[in-house]
Order: structure tokens, then sequence, then C-alpha cells
């Protein structure tokens, strides 16, 4: 390989979410918060050091090469051909969750979500002062599915301004098909309801699963949605805050420019964020990722053998997108309710529990990350075993 995944920086030690939590054991293991241990890929590093050398940090355009680079992945990777007016940039996905909201609804207005649902966005719902109408997914052999009969029957009865789609799903790491995504855009078009959709975790992709941007659907599909992507799941750049966002429709556009100006994004431009995002949209990170990607199916691999060779009381979900693996707990005789604290508390690993962080429907799962070290991975796993055998 050319990248060497197997040795990752210090994060004990540098401020990370994941790592560095006050009052755990000194020994705790990692695998929350949704980010990668291994380092950026090289050409991250080569386009921010003449910025940092420089060490002027004035207002700064967008520059031409930017914007090329964004309409060149899109069409190199998904045959979407994007224009330069249909983009804008905000600080995060979420953040632009939020603006959507307060753009498009008002104070009591429905909101329709896939369930289980990442906190964060549920947080924005109620932010917003609207009502959060769920979409349950069910599981449908070994495999979550959506519930399209209770998504419309839902759709007619609450009337939602808005449908904020999470694809590839998180937790469950669903890549919604092409027929999936029609299907969707055609209820909503039929009711009238505008699409939002986060897809943070588009980037990572195992097998003969492809990722489908919405605006990539159809013609249809352009008319009503905004599409939200950020380069920081996949390449971790998570604290080098940029979001892309990207809105066919131009009565859409008005309405979306008019409120993001008021914010002043356009001068808010960070010029790390916007050379980073450059230097692996034009292509310098993509043997990196195709390595990353290998790295972290043998990781979920090694992780699926290991449940079923200890005969682990654990149902994985077996994730088409991403590093985050959904583990069903509820026939593991430890409950079904912070399930994070038996981790932390056996086998010294921080994990998500389901229900803190995706309400309800996660009630008796955890949601592990993967994207460490082999070894550390080892490590995470032996540890869940003796847990187990005690």
């Amino acid at each position: 390989m050319k990248y060497n995944f197997d040795q990752t920086p210090d994060h004990r030690h540098n401020g990370s979410y994941r790592w560095d939590l006050p009052g755990t054991p000194d020994d705790m293991i990692g695998m929350g918060t949704a980010d990668l241990d291994f380092a950026c890929p090289p050409c991250v590093a080569e386009a921010l050091l003449p910025i940092a050398q420089e060490n002027c940090y004035n207002y700064r355009q967008r520059p031409e090469e930017y914007f090329d680079a964004i309409i060149g992945w899109y069409q190199r990777n998904y045959g979407l051909a994007v224009k330069k007016e249909w983009l804008s940039t905000v600080p995060s996905t979420i953040g632009a969750v939020r603006m959507a909201l307060g753009i498009w609804t008002k104070p009591g207005d429905a909101v329709i979500c896939q369930t289980p649902l990442f906190a964060p966005i549920d947080r924005a719902v109620a932010g917003a002062d609207c009502r959060l109408i769920d979409n349950p997914m069910i599981i449908v052999d070994g495999h979550y599915e959506i519930d399209f009969a209770d998504f419309e029957a839902k759709i007619a009865a609450h009337r939602p301004k808005l449908y904020l789609m999470v694809n590839p799903h998180n937790p469950t790491g669903r890549v919604y098909t092409p027929a999936e995504l029609e299907k969707l855009v055609e209820i909503c078009d039929k009711y009238g309801v505008k699409i939002v959709s986060d897809e943070v975790h588009g980037l990572i992709l195992y097998g003969e699963n492809r990722h489908t941007p919405i605006l990539a659907v159809n013609e249809t599909a352009k008319k009503i949605s905004v599409q939200i992507v950020s380069l920081s799941k996949g390449y971790n750049i998570m604290s080098l805050p940029h979001a892309i966002v990207t809105i066919a429709d131009e009565q859409m556009q008005k309405e979306w420019m008019r409120q993001i100006t008021a914010f002043s994004f356009g001068y808010a431009t960070n010029s790390f964020a916007i050379a980073a995002v450059t230097a692996i949209l034009k292509g310098g990170a993509d043997d990196w990722m195709k390595e990353l990607t290998g790295y972290l199916k043998n990781n979920l691999d090694e992780t699926l053998s290991f449940i079923r060779a200890h005969k682990l009381p654990l149902v994985p979900f077996v994730p088409e997108g991403g590093f985050l693996l959904w583990l069903d707990c509820r026939e593991a005789g430890i409950g079904q309710t912070e399930l994070d604290k038996f981790f932390l508390e056996k086998a010294h690993i921080h994990l998500d529990d389901g229900e803190e962080n995706f309400g309800p429907e996660g009630k008796g799962f955890v949601r592990i990350n993967y994207a460490v070290t082999n070894s550390v991975l080892k490590e995470a796993l032996e540890r869940i075993r003796a847990a187990f055998d005690k």
C-alpha cells in the first residue's frame, strides 16, 4: 500500500472528541464520534502549507479553480452536470439543514424524516419550532428498508413542508438505490414537499453500492431539492468546516441566497477549507480514498467474522457505506438503555448509545466506529469478547 493507515496521530492529547474525553479510563478506546483516526491525504497538507506560511487571513474570494473542481467532481463521479450558480457554501451540513428549515418552514410546520435519526438533525427541527414526523425504517431479512406506505400515509396526513433525507443513512449505513430515490421524489412532488438531502456519508462505499446525489435522480428532483455534501467524513477534515450546498431550481436558489447573504457567508470563507476541498476534488486524494476504503472494508469484515466466530450476542447490520456499524444488542442480556455505559465500564470502549444519539428507534442498539487502526480494532474486539464472557 502507498499509504500507511496502521499509524495515526495521538488523539488522546489533541482535543479529540472521540479519544480525549474527561472522566474516562486512561486506556479507553474511542469508537464513538464519526471521524477517522487517520491522517488526511497528503494533498491536503500540500494545499494548506503555503497559506500558513503566508500567514495572512484576509477576506478571500472562492477562486474559479474551486468551482471547477466541484463541477468536475460531480461530472466525473456521478454524471451530474452542475452549474456554478447552483453552488454555495456554509460552515456545516447540520447548519445547512437548519438554514433550510428557516427558509422553507414556519413554526408549527411538520417535517418528515426516516428514523432512527441522528440527534443533531432532531435538534435542528426542534430549534425551528417544527413538528418531527417519523418514518421508521423497517428491518426486512436483516436489512433496513424504507417503509414507503408509511411515508406516503404520513405525508398525506400531516402535510410536511420538508423531507429531511440522510443518504447514506446514519446510523444504519443504507445507501438508497436509484429506484428508492425515484419513489421518494415522486411522493414528495405529489404532495408539494421539498427535499433537503444530507449526503455527508456518501464518500466511502463498499462493493457494488453506488451513491446517487438527489439532483442526479431526475428532473423532478432538481425542481424540489437541496443537496448538501461535505468532505469531512471521507477525508477527515471535520475541523475545516465546509459544506457545499447545491440547488438547481432558480426560485429555490433565490430564496436560499437571500438567507445566507444575511449571514455574510460569501465573505466568511475559510481559506484553509477552500484549499483542502479544491485539492481533494481535483483528484489529489483519489488513490488515498481507494486504499482507505479497502482498509475500512477489511476492518468491517474482520469485525463481522469475529462476532460470528465467538458467537457474540450482537446482531450487526452491515453498512453499505461509511465506517459506522449499527449493532442490535436487544438479546445480549445487558438491557436496552445506556448501553454505552456497559461497554465503557466492562470493556473501556466508548461508543454511541442508540437511544441517546438516535432516538426511540435506536433503543437497544449501539453504533461503533471502526475507522481505527487494525491493531486498535483487534484490541477492542477482544475486550468486547471478554466483557461478554464475564
